[in-house]
């Protein structure tokens, strides 16, 4: 058999699953790194609100970003078994729900103002 004939560059029979496959999954990728980007963001633009409620300097809007980031690092390894356990893209959906639902929960108006 010769050696050009194992390398044949034909489209195989799975082709189009296989890249909407590959598609899905990079945009779930994409999706995930928006959604922790759009978190970071969040935290920084609001860190002026967070001084003028809690008063403070910047060591204490410091204390704010780092306490943020600690958590979110400490709660990745978690993260990860749970993945382990339940599968990636239950992992992912849940995580994600779970984003939306406090999101919504903190840009809801509070019923006692102030």
């Amino acid at each position: 058999m010769p050696l050009t004939s194992s390398l044949d560059q034909s489209p195989k029979a799975g082709a189009p699953e296989t890249n909407r496959h590959t598609t899905a999954t990079l945009a779930a990728a994409v999706l995930g790194f928006f959604v922790i980007t759009l978190d970071a963001t969040i935290v920084n633009v609001a860190l002026p609100s967070i001084r003028d409620a809690l008063g403070g300097g910047i060591t204490g809007l410091e204390w704010v970003v780092d306490a943020y980031t600690l958590m979110f690092a400490a709660l990745l390894p978690s993260a990860g078994a749970l993945s382990d356990r339940i599968g990636a893209r239950r992992a992912f959906a849940g995580g994600l729900g779970l984003f939306i639902v406090a999101s919504v929960v903190c840009v809801s108006p509070r019923r006692y103002r102030s």
